[in-house]
């Protein structure tokens, strides 16, 4: 094992001088229960949307790759109109430079893995900003006894905003079973689209090998493509994954929807950004347009001037 790890030193180290390394990106190495995380980027310990709570502050695990904290900023800033007066609350991530942290995780050592807590309402039925993790039981209603109970439709968005970020391809969102399938439920209830709720019917897991994720759930991602070169490894199913791939990016959908349209109306006065583009395509008559747009909008790349795209 010593040798090994010495040759992967050596071998990032060469990586390193010849400047494929050093442009400041991170590196995920191995799989989620053995590995490494180079280069990691530290999430903020509040942002907009979210926050994380002192007993996780202290413990320090707050490194992941660049795209996962990136996911996770994103998505809470998505979140945060959904959810007034909450914010998403995060635990831990990983060690700064991963590896194992037996102490509080036998996973989150490649920087891919991250824990949040569900959104709650109090006794009163009232949204609620949890300060510590609470155990649910399989009616999503806190064990404590203080009458704490999932926020089912909020905890459900985030789930939604998970597996559709443009951020990263997430693998896994492991939570309790019973919870999952009341979310499931719940995005059938309120004809959330059949694609949608396959996707999440393949992401969310209760692991069998380890915690039931009662109590908070876990997101992992995939390797990106420049990491899987470097060494990581996903353990699992890969269909999510060449899902997302096969997807278009979001500029490129944007541009596949203007090139689609006919010529618009410049948006309204000082409004240079997708919103108004995708208003004027809309007036124009190309119905599907905005549909084709909104993952574009959901990341908030909406300050491009789009007025000699036309």
């Amino acid at each position: 094992m010593a040798m090994r790890c010495l040759a992967l030193a050596v071998t990032l180290a060469g990586c390193a001088e010849l400047g494929v390394v050093s442009d400041g990106t991170s590196i995920s190495v191995g799989v989620p229960s053995r590995g490494y995380l180079i280069q990691g980027a530290r999430l903020p310990d509040r942002g907009e949307g979210f926050v994380t709570r002192d007993v996780w502050r202290a413990r320090d695990n707050r490194y992941a790759t660049d795209e996962l904290v990136d996911l996770v900023v994103g998505v809470a800033r998505r979140m945060r109109p959904q959810a007034p007066g909450v914010r998403l609350v995060v635990a831990d991530l990983s060690g700064r430079g991963g590896g194992e942290r037996l102490a509080f995780h036998r996973s989150h050592q490649t920087g891919r893995d991250a824990d949040l807590l569900y959104y709650m309402r109090d006794a009163a039925g009232r949204p609620l900003e949890p300060d510590a993790m609470h155990v649910f039981d399989a009616a999503a209603r806190a064990r404590d006894g203080s009458g704490i109970t999932v926020d089912v439709p909020r905890t459900w968005l985030v789930v939604r905003e998970l597996i559709t970020a443009p951020e990263a391809a997430v693998q896994w969102v492991f939570m309790y079973e019973p919870i999952a399938r009341r979310l499931i439920e719940h995005a059938e209830q309120i004809g959330e689209p059949e694609a949608i709720i396959a996707r999440a019917r393949r992401t969310l897991r209760q692991p069998g090998d380890s915690a039931r994720h009662d109590d908070h759930f876990h997101v992992r991602v995939y390797c990106s493509a420049a990491d899987r070169a470097y060494g990581c490894v996903d353990i699992g199913p890969m269909q999510l994954l060449a899902e997302r791939e096969a997807e278009p990016p979001p500029v490129a959908a944007l541009l596949a929807a203007l090139a689609a349209s006919p010529p618009a109306a410049d948006p309204p006065a000082g409004d240079s950004s997708a919103v108004g583009a995708v208003a004027a395509v809309a007036a124009a008559g190309d119905a599907g347009a905005p549909e084709r747009l909104g993952r574009l909008l959901r990341t908030r790349i909406d300050r491009l001037a789009l007025r000699g795209w036309r």
